[in-house]
Parts: C-alpha cells; sequence; structure tokens
C-alpha cells in the first residue's frame, strides 16, 4: 500500500513540474509583450487597439474618446490582491494629473464578482472610468493579458509605450505618466 502512495506521489510531482513548465513557455509565445511579473517592458511601436465597453453605470466608453491624449489602461480584478493593492495609488496620481489631460481606464476582468464592482469603486473612491472586460475581447484584442494586473501606458499618438505586469506602487506608476505627459 506504501508503494502504492509513494508512487502516486511522484507521478503528482511529475505532473505538476510539467505544468509549470508548459505554462511558463507558453506565456513567452503566446503573443503577449515579454516580461516577469513586476517587471515593465517596452512594447515599441504597437498601436493600441481601439475598443468600445460599458462601465459600470451601463454608460457605453469608446477608446476614440482618448485620441489624441495621454491614457492609461490597466486590467484587474476585484479578487486580486495586487490590484487591490495599486488602486489607491492609481487614484492619487490620476488625480494629480488628469488637469494635463491624462485619461485613465480600468478594465474590470471579473468574472462571478461583476456584480459587486460598482461597491467596489465606490468602496476604493475610484475616480477614473471602471469598464466592464469580462468576455475578455478588450483583453485578446490587447495581445492576451495573461496576468493581472497589467497596465498599458499609451502616448498621444496612440502608441503603447511600456506594459507593466504585475503590482505598480504609486511612485513607479507616477514616473511613468510623467513620462507619458511629456
Amino acid at each position: 500500500m506504501k508503494k502504492e502512495h509513494l508512487m502516486m506521489a511522484v507521478a503528482l510531482v511529475v505532473l505538476f513540474a510539467a505544468a509549470v513548465f508548459f505554462y511558463t513557455r507558453w506565456q513567452r509565445h503566446d503573443g503577449t509583450p515579454q516580461g516577469q511579473q513586476g517587471s515593465s517592458v517596452p512594447a515599441g511601436a504597437q498601436m493600441a487597439p481601439p475598443f468600445t465597453l460599458n462601465d459600470v453605470h451601463g454608460n457605453s466608453f469608446d477608446s476614440a474618446t482618448m485620441a489624441g491624449k495621454p491614457a492609461v489602461i490597466n486590467f484587474f480584478a476585484t479578487w486580486c490582491p495586487p490590484c487591490r493593492g495599486e488602486i489607491p495609488g492609481f487614484v492619487e496620481v490620476y488625480e494629480k494629473y488628469k488637469g494635463q489631460g491624462l485619461v485613465m481606464v480600468g478594465i474590470s476582468v471579473d468574472t462571478d464578482t461583476r456584480d459587486k464592482l460598482p461597491d467596489f469603486v465606490a468602496e476604493q473612491k475610484i475616480t477614473y472610468p471602471v469598464l466592464l472586460g469580462f468576455d475578455g475581447s478588450t483583453a485578446k484584442a490587447y495581445g492576451g493579458v495573461s496576468a493581472i494586473p497589467t497596465t498599458f501606458f499609451v502616448s498621444k499618438t496612440g502608441a503603447v509605450q511600456n506594459v507593466h505586469v504585475g503590482f505598480m506602487d504609486k511612485a513607479a506608476f507616477d514616473q511613468e505618466v510623467e513620462k507619458l505627459l511629456r
């Protein structure tokens, strides 16, 4: 009996190792910007794909309204601790620069918890538009966002200037926004 348990444990370890190996290889080759969790990845001259999504109040938001303005697009979920942790700094930096033309949107990829999103926005005191991206089409258009939070920094010309995967503290976020405003 012990031999069977040992063989089962070895098989599970091998299976887990194989899954991790293939998952990490898949992430590097799925067309998303390359980089480690928490890294900033220059995206070159890739143009930000257009989108139209509803906000938490049911209003339609068209990305064309961001044309000619520096923009930040943050993919997040309410159940994601790093996402929740970076939002207060995002709100503060957004409030600091919105008068200089900065546009920011949060795109929620929540599925099961999307009905709680309006309360989440109020609790977090989010002052920028929060859009419903739970169908995944916008995340796919942006290269298949494979981790959250993921934040795109888009220039006035519509080019993606930087992509940050993972938690971003207020100081780093402020620095990236300043680059967009130059």
